[in-house]
């Protein structure tokens, strides 16, 4: 090696050496010294079992690092990549990404709410005329504190739009736009919107358009996947005086529902590039841009003041002077500095991020145990070594305040503990008589049912509250959660009228430390609530019964449970326009047999053949539902146009077109196939020599109700033409029988059939909590419009019936 080599290596290493210097200086400007052993202190001092700690200054990461373990009993080791779950500081990323879309041009901070989601409703409809995208981020809508809550902590099995919908029955607490008042509900909205405008899912958007371009490579944005990571902290809570791990938390805590205000799961290396995003106005670890500064500015503006609590003396240099709620983010004074920051509680979990613009400063701290002083110990010792100021013992100061709070919680925990029942205060009822369905706007039904160990209240849209009731003093009882790790269910008080029916059922949680949301709630008893199939069958037949000439059969399947319910099921009936379905199905048959392509193009013909003798008829427009394809008869229209026109208008034109295409007997050896060996497909529509000869199409309930479930379970033909004919079915046009008295959110694939005393509907209900069930309604002997209200009636019996199951 030549002398110049040598030199240049020579100054190579020594430039090295002396960069790793400087960046070890200036590590050592922003890392305490004793950053491991004040760790050390603070885990066993707070008794927290894990923590993940995240350092930014300049842009730069100086610490991720993780601390303690992830679960007591269990040697393995927090690190920088491990997933706690950060809760509310979730709501910072639904607020950049609404900011996102402003600067996209998509929305704007003033839009209002209703322009967006146009079935969103406040009780106030000043209210909802006037909230505005703006507004749903900063907890000053008049709604109580924490609304709502009661269905996300535990989740519960309403969708989004469902939660948000009940909000137009919760009164307002507060003038709008006057109090602060902490809500995660309106951020569910917020991410409503998000989907609406971007088109994505809220956990698409955020997963595609934050986390991959800001580099958070190993957080998750939809909740229910955090159990299925390799590298997640369990969550920690105090059960009866004991610290012990809530191993099912993730099905205690937000649920994918509540995703937009406390859903993500996070690292302290993933926070770290977070919060390099926030302090350099969008530029993010890997040089893209996010969003602009003017995007901060909006971000981080006080839009509601805040109330300042006065500090205990032990913690007087945390005492602010100012304090106020952003878009997704709380900013104050700290030492005379502006922080920029949030914090983040669910059960067994708590984070906290801290950032000082001023020092281009950020600190993330998540942690496995409620503890809100561990997280404060940490990041209050950091910015003081950061802004140069005299050490003050963090530690010593938080924990007297842990201690304080522990024993005012063990204290009246104990109190609780001796409140005993006055034994001369007896039952005013039999416990049967304290059975049956209530209702309630915002938790929905109430179920008490009488079982081997007593009575057991469950709750249909909010299963974990389900628990049985042991009697306490009159009417009063106990209610204990079936679900481990709960914690105190209320009390549940039977408000009795003097003639002993139940007037209403009260909550009461003061008595042991319940969720004091249960006391908003006041079941009522519901008279039309079906608990069981003996009372369906009854209501089933008081309305037959007002009908005594008619015919009718039903067939029901429970896709889930696969409970069915029958109705003169195998009774033949005139198929009217239900034959379309059987139809459709064999053209998606000979479709995947290649005879032809769904898109293929056909001549649309007028002229067929009767099955009686071969001579020709034709279809005339006044006897059709559907006109428009008259215009084109003679010219060409493809196969999924007929397919469209012969089932969501039932158009007799299009039927007779496809029947014509792959044959009645096609139609019934596809079907007999399956199964539904009753069913009789003879003929196209409006073949009067056969009508007059008696040979007409013909169905059962069952084997309607067979042809559904297998399509639902996409074995009718396969997986790909099952969800092609579902999708034509929703789109149908006539609505007057199983969707008419159901709600908006529950949606129909469905086939009906009518003639001058034929009315039928058919096909599969679709739940918004995901299940569905089949459905057959058929009726003879009854004139059509007359019997619509029946089967609707009907069709709403069995919503009710499987709505509380």
């Amino acid at each position: 090696m030549n002398r110049y080599k040598v030199n240049r290596c020579f100054v190579i290493v020594i430039a090295c050496l002396m960069w790793m210097q400087g960046a070890t200086a200036q590590a050592d400007k922003i890392i305490p010294p004793d950053m491991d052993s004040y760790l050390q202190e603070v885990l066993e001092k707070f008794q927290v079992p894990g923590i993940a700690v995240g350092i930014v200054k300049d842009g730069k990461i100086w610490l991720a690092k993780g601390y303690g373990i992830k679960k007591l009993g269990s040697p393995e080791k927090v690190d920088e990549n491990t997933l706690f779950n950060i809760a509310s500081n979730t709501k910072a990323f639904t607020s950049t990404s609404l900011a996102m879309l402003v600067e996209e041009g998509k929305l704007n901070w003033e839009d209002k709410v209703i322009e967006h989601l146009p079935w969103f409703r406040m009780s106030d409809d000043y209210v909802t005329m006037h909230l505005t995208v703006r507004d749903l981020l900063v907890h000053q809508s008049g709604l109580p504190s924490y609304v709502n809550d009661l269905l996300l902590f535990p989740p519960s099995l309403y969708t989004r739009e469902e939660l948000l919908r009940k909000l137009k029955d919760i009164p307002l607490q507060y003038d709008f736009r006057t109090v602060y008042a902490y809500d995660n509900i309106l951020y569910l909205a917020a991410g409503e919107i998000i989907k609406k405008v971007s088109g994505m899912e809220w956990e698409d958007f955020v997963k595609t358009r934050i986390f991959d371009v800001v580099g958070m490579k190993n957080s998750v944005s939809r909740y229910s996947t955090l159990k299925d990571q390799p590298n997640f902290a369990v969550a920690h809570a105090r059960r009866k005086g004991q610290l012990k791990s809530i191993d099912n938390f993730y099905d205690l805590n937000i649920g994918d529902v509540g995703d937009p205000a406390g859903g993500i799961s996070s690292s302290a290396l993933d926070m770290s590039k977070w919060l390099i995003t926030q302090l350099d106005s969008g530029m993010t670890p890997e040089h893209g841009r996010i969003f602009t500064p003017d995007a901060t500015k909006q971000l981080w503006k006080i839009i509601r003041p805040m109330p300042i609590t006065k500090e205990p003396v032990w913690l007087a240099p945390n005492q602010r002077n100012f304090s106020g709620y952003a878009l997704g983010f709380r900013t104050y004074d700290y030492r005379g500095h502006q922080v920029v920051g949030h914090g983040g509680l669910l059960t067994g979990f708590v984070s906290q991020i801290a950032m000082l613009p001023e020092l281009k400063l950020g600190v993330v701290v998540l942690t496995n145990q409620l503890s809100g002083e561990a997280f404060w110990s940490i990041i209050n010792h950091i910015v003081d070594y950061n802004l140069g100021v005299p050490a003050f013992d963090w530690v010593s100061g938080y924990k007297k305040s842990y201690d304080k709070d522990l024993a005012a919680s063990d204290s009246t925990s104990r109190r609780r503990s001796q409140i005993k029942p006055d034994s001369t205060l007896r039952m005013s009822l039999p416990l049967e008589k304290y059975t049956g369905a209530y209702t309630e706007p915002l938790i929905g039904d109430v179920i008490v049912d009488l079982k081997e160990k007593g009575l057991y209240m469950r709750f249909p849209k909010a299963p974990k509250y389900d628990g049985y009731l042991t009697h306490f003093q009159g009417d009063l009882f106990v209610q204990h959660y079936q679900v481990p790790n709960m914690g105190d269910a209320p009390y549940v008080n039977f408000i009795v009228n003097p003639d002993h029916t139940i007037r209403e059922i009260r909550f009461i949680s003061n008595f042991n430390g319940a969720d004091n949301e249960f006391e908003r709630l006041l079941p009522t008893p519901n008279p039309m609530a079906i608990l069981d199939t003996t009372t369906l069958r009854k209501r089933i037949l008081a309305q037959t019964a007002k009908f005594p000439k008619g015919h009718f059969a039903v067939a029901y399947k429970d896709l889930q449970t696969g409970e069915t319910f029958f109705l003169n099921e195998k009774d033949s009936f005139h198929a009217a326009s239900t034959m379309k379905t059987p139809v459709m199905a064999e053209v998606f048959e000979q479709a995947d047999k290649g005879k032809f392509s769904i898109s293929d193009s056909v001549t649309v013909i007028n002229l067929f053949k009767s099955i009686v003798d071969g001579s020709k008829y034709s279809q005339y427009p006044l006897n059709d539902s559907e006109q428009a394809l008259y215009k084109l008869i003679g010219k060409k229209t493809t196969i999924d146009d007929l397919l469209q026109r012969m089932i969501t208008r039932s158009s007799n034109l299009a039927t007779n077109n496809l029947v014509n295409l792959v044959g009645a007997k096609n139609v019934m050896k596809m079907m007999k196939g399956i199964g539904a060996k009753d069913i009789k497909v003879l003929r196209g529509v409006e073949d009067s020599k056969a009508y007059e000869k008696g040979l007409n199409n013909t169905t059962t309930a069952y084997d309607l109700m067979l042809i559904f479930e297998k399509m639902a379970q996409g074995t009718l033909v396969n997986k790909q033409s099952s969800d092609a004919m579902i999708a034509i079915l929703k789109n149908q046009y006539f609505k007057s029988v199983i969707p008419a008295r159901l709600p908006a959110n529950v949606k129909v694939a469905h086939k009906t059939g009518g003639l001058p005393l034929i009315c039928h509907d058919s096909g599969i209900v679709y739940l918004p909590d995901g299940r569905k069930y089949v459905l057959v309604l058929l009726s003879g002997d009854v004139p059509v419009e007359q019997a619509k209200k029946p089967l609707s009636l009907i069709s709403e019996f069995f919503y009710e019936y499987i709505k509380g199951k």
